[in-house]
């Protein structure tokens, strides 16, 4: 069990500087933060955590090992899909009924939103400084922390294609081919199916998505939900996180990654701090543990992408600031998404 000393003692011993009392300072003063801020937290009592980037048993974990660490500080786990936690934030937000204090989403446009309409407060965590540039730097305003990075892959079931059959770019997905065999995700629900249907039509046009409904591809809501499919047998080939696909993999379940030639999507999970609320300092308090070393070990054992410089991924998981892929831009996703749900919608009629 991990307790508030083992916490502090690796945060502090993290801090290097010369002469050697300037770092003893460093430690101390890191320490009597971490102090104020759990005196602070334990009397709010508890935080609602609102999240879509992890699966619902690595999040209850992480939980879990909050309240451990911090005893006194009730999480409220709450999981699903980006776009349903954001219609829920709204829904809040119209009703003033704060309920969450830490939204955590797949879905970077979301934060463009929610920025410009001063949602967010303005929070830089300490424990930022240990993460890798990519993940430190993406936000210099303070708005929002990266506390999850991931990627968007292709995959198929090992027991039902043929490695040289499988597919190798995504429009392979619309080849004739496999038609009744593709699974995907609905961008009306799933933060990183809105990022993959973004970063598609820009790179092919809607025309593309209109090939693939001709596949008659099976439209799950979550992106987890096509990987699940594809190992059932359900479907063949499909999207996916690539945490995913290589953890299954990992597990002995037949799923086999691409990383598609025409280049993989790579995606950040950001966690932010809601303006409105409830348990302002309890929201510091989690923001700074989802940095934690502690928490880095249970996302790359899950086989995420590590935000940290001193969490090492697991086999067959680049090491941030490494990858080479398709990026997408906040600003893009919030200005584009909305319209092209609309356009799924008329086209798969779901």
């Amino acid at each position: 069990m991990l307790d508030r000393r083992r916490f502090l003692g690796a945060a502090a011993s993290a801090v290097i500087a010369s002469p050697v009392v300037v770092a003893s300072g460093r430690a101390q003063d890191e320490a009597a933060y971490f102090k104020d801020l759990h005196e602070k937290a334990k009397k709010e009592g508890e935080i609602s955590w609102y999240l879509t980037h992890w699966r619902t048993e690595t999040a209850e974990r992480v939980g879990n090992l909050f309240m451990q660490t911090w005893p006194g500080v009730r999480c409220n786990v709450v999981r699903s899909t980006g776009q349903v936690l954001f219609q829920r934030l709204n829904q809040e937000f119209k009703a003033r009924v704060p309920v969450c204090d830490v939204f955590s989403s797949s879905e970077l446009g979301q934060y463009v939103t929610l920025k410009k309409a001063r949602q967010l407060m303005r929070f830089e965590p300490k424990n930022q400084v240990h993460c890798l540039p990519a993940a430190r730097d993406y936000d210099p305003e303070h708005y929002f922390a990266i506390t999850d990075a991931n990627t968007t892959v292709m995959a198929y079931n090992t027991d039902l294609v043929k490695a040289a059959e499988a597919p190798k770019n995504w429009t392979d997905l619309i080849d004739p081919n496999w038609k009744n065999q593709v699974a995907v995700c609905h961008p009306g629900f799933s933060g990183s199916g809105g990022g993959w249907v973004v970063t598609m039509e820009k790179l092919y046009g809607w025309s593309f998505f209109e090939k693939l409904k001709a596949n008659a591809p099976l439209v799950t809501r979550s992106i987890i939900d096509t990987v699940n499919v594809m190992a059932t047998g359900e479907r063949k080939v499909g999207i996916g996180p690539g945490s995913l696909t290589v953890n299954l993999a990992a597990g002995g379940r037949p799923i086999a990654t691409v990383h598609p030639a025409d280049g993989t999507i790579l995606g950040f999970g950001p966690s932010g701090i809601l303006s409105t609320a409830p348990h302002p300092n309890a929201a510091r308090l989690f923001v700074e543990f989802l940095l934690s070393r502690e928490v880095g070990e249970i996302a790359a054992s899950e086989h995420q992408v590590p935000v940290r410089y001193d969490v090492e991924p697991k086999p067959g998981i680049a090491k941030l600031g490494t990858m080479k892929g398709l990026n997408k831009s906040p600003e893009e996703l919030s200005e584009k998404l909305p319209d092209l749900i609309e356009k799924w919608r008329d086209l798969f009629g779901v």
